[in-house]
């Protein structure tokens, strides 16, 4: 029975912890990434002053002509509700598009909305599968979400050896602080749960694989 108390408190924390991330980083930012001299990179200069309203007028007709940046990034304004009333469903809208065509930060953001069920029915399977998309381009906070629905058996069969493989490929990429300390007492959880032969194979899982953007 104790052990059975255990295992629910194991689960709850699991599920708190996906919830805190996604809370916190639904939002990931791209914006910071290199851009050619234009109407994008204009937009990125004018959110960076804060110019919220004035970057979604810059971005809106770059995302309908289908740049998946702009996309991104129109997108994360309807999620925040900067420049833009906010809008769940839009900012769904926005980030599918741009994740269907391989941008990892809106693949995440996918996933996030799935997970937690804004702007879209909620639903573990599709969370999981656009985490997965991300996380095999080498997103980390994409690779932590995954490795805890792993452990949890939420939208992809329960294994800990996948589990484990994923944590432990987002704590090498993530920087240090909370996120980090989170993976880390995630991987330690797992760990208890695994024979010596299982975190071997997920370690062994873990070294062969690479990272896969998605073709543009």
């Amino acid at each position: 029975r104790m052990e059975s108390t255990a295992r629910n408190d194991g689960e709850a924390w699991m599920k708190a912890v996906v919830r805190k991330l996604l809370g916190s980083f639904a939002v990931a930012t791209a914006l910071g990434a290199p851009a050619a001299a234009g109407p994008l990179e204009d937009g990125n200069a004018a959110y960076q002053e804060k110019a919220y309203a004035k970057a979604a007028e810059l971005w809106q007709p770059l995302a309908e002509k289908g740049d998946a940046i702009a996309q991104y990034s129109l997108g994360t304004l309807y999620a925040e509700g900067t420049g833009v009333e906010q809008n769940d469903a839009t900012a769904f809208m926005w980030f599918q598009r741009a994740a269907n065509q391989g941008n990892a930060a809106a693949q995440y953001n996918v996933g996030a909305s799935y997970a937690e069920g804004a702007g879209i029915g909620k639903s573990d399977v599709d969370a999981a599968k656009w985490f997965r998309r991300a996380a095999d381009q080498g997103m980390a906070f994409a690779q932590l979400n995954l490795g805890l629905l792993y452990a949890a058996g939420n939208g992809v069969p329960q294994d800990n050896v996948e589990a484990f493989k994923w944590l432990d490929l987002a704590f090498s990429g993530l920087p240090a602080g909370g996120p980090r300390m989170d993976v880390a007492r995630a991987m330690t959880d797992v760990a208890a749960k695994m024979t010596r032969e299982q975190i071997n194979e997920a370690k062994q899982r873990e070294r062969g694989w690479k990272a896969k953007p998605e073709a543009k």
